[in-house]
């Protein structure tokens, strides 16, 4: 049996956890840049908030309902999700992070030694979770990973259910594939569900009964995957063990728009240097890399109000051999963004993806080329073992100032309670 764990609201909770004058209140978090709503609680949601919402045409909502806003709290919110997990496994053995708020868990029989069902272990977890997190969470049982996700939409959405369904018989799983609309199965999306609309297939009862042969035409092996999921037959395992990234990419925009190179590329050198500690602490190098610029599309032209004229351009370099040295590749993004750059213009923003990651012990030589230098790959460890031990930026390229301009300032930032001396609460 599956079981989904997934905190509702998780941002808007975290943020209420260590705050309980925000009980009952509508609360809001925003984008990097103050810019949108990227989640919201039930309250406001009942307020009409929408998803993705500009923050600027809700001002006088805001003011009018009290609602609360914060701007994103990332070291925060990762932190109490990394604790959601380990709660978690205190429950059972085998637990898959799916993303930060939501949790796959393998329950075998050995759970019935201490909780007399689903119902009951599902209902002790989200005691334990409230009790030790403060967190609101949904818990979703069912015979299959897609059908756990079924369940745990149900349990989040309908309150008769108190946060916990279990569709553990044929007939509970029955009458709920019967309502349950095609598109918002896990892993249909909206072209495909148009196209199952097209040959009115509407619920995902209708979905799982249709033949193989069919659905592996019209939407391949993972079509068929996905049919049998819903027959209750396992496709989906669970992985235990995150696999690799297979691409990392940064582009947070400027605090305000800039014309000036200098602050796009200290901007371009700071995010490289964020990156490339990810790439070398999951253990790759990057083969590929790609530099984009672009404007801000709503900028208005100051003085007339006319939309600002726009640009945006990016440019991708194939490395001789693929490296996770900073120096190294930045020079291949530097000389990337001189040739996209253009002068005249206000840039929003200044992005980098690294592509075609492999193994840090992969080692191919060429006609022309030994491999990776390896004195520059032992330097940047030895960079990310000092940066660690002193904070970040105390070893940096030159080419990164030490107190730039452009970083974008939140207004509306929490403390970060869990992971800065300073921040954590004092109880008097």
């Amino acid at each position: 049996m599956y079981a989904l764990v997934d905190a509702n609201s998780f941002y808007c909770s975290v943020e209420r956890s260590f705050n309980p004058a925000l009980e009952g209140r509508p609360v809001i978090v925003l984008s990097n840049r103050d810019g949108n709503v990227i989640a919201r609680n039930a309250e406001a949601k009942a307020l009409g908030v929408k998803m993705a919402g500009y923050f600027f045409e809700m001002k006088e909502l805001v003011a009018q309902h009290n609602i609360a806003v914060f701007s994103s709290n990332y070291p925060l919110y990762g932190d109490i999700s990394a604790r959601l997990m380990s709660c978690l496994a205190k429950f059972v053995e085998d637990v898959e992070v799916y993303s930060i708020d939501e949790a796959f868990l393998l329950v075998d029989d050995s759970y019935n030694q201490y909780y007399p069902s689903y119902q009951g272990l599902g209902e002790t977890i989200r005691a334990k979770i409230r009790q030790w997190l403060r967190l609101p969470v949904s818990i979703g049982f069912g015979p299959t990973k897609t059908l756990s996700k079924i369940a745990n939409r149900l349990a989040k959405q309908n309150p008769d259910y108190q946060g916990v369904c279990v569709l553990d018989t044929p007939e509970k799983i029955n009458d709920v594939l019967e309502t349950f609309p095609v598109e918002d199965i896990w892993g249909v999306g909206r072209q495909s569900a148009g196209k199952l609309k097209k040959f009115d297939i509407r619920t995902a009862a209708q979905l799982r009964d249709v033949p193989d042969d069919w659905i592996r035409q019209q939407m391949t092996v993972n079509g068929v995957r996905l049919v049998y999921e819903l027959r209750g037959k396992p496709c989906k395992l669970l992985e235990v063990n995150q696999p690799a990234r297979k691409s990392i990419c940064t582009e947070p925009g400027f605090g305000q728009v800039t014309p000036s190179f200098e602050q796009v590329q200290d901007a371009l050198t700071f995010h490289l240097s964020r990156i490339c500690e990810k790439l070398r602490k999951q253990g790759s190098l990057a083969g590929c890399l790609i530099v984009y610029l672009r404007t801000d599309p709503n900028r208005k032209t100051p003085g007339n109000g006319l939309p600002s004229k726009q640009f945006s351009n990016s440019r991708t370099v194939r490395l001789p051999h693929p490296t996770s040295s900073t120096a190294e590749l930045l020079q291949y993004a530097s000389a990337a963004l001189k040739e996209i750059f253009a002068f005249g213009y206000h840039y929003l923003r200044v992005g980098i993806m690294l592509t075609d990651l492999v193994p840090a012990d992969y080692r191919q030589k060429g006609l022309f080329v030994e491999g990776p230098n390896e004195k520059s790959l032992k330097l940047a460890k030895v960079v990310d073992k000092l940066n660690y031990r002193y904070g970040k930026d105390t070893l940096r390229l030159a080419s990164q100032m030490r107190d730039p301009e452009w970083p974008m300032k939140p207004k509306y930032l929490s403390p970060r309670y869990t992971t800065h001396w300073q921040d954590i609460l004092v109880v008097k």
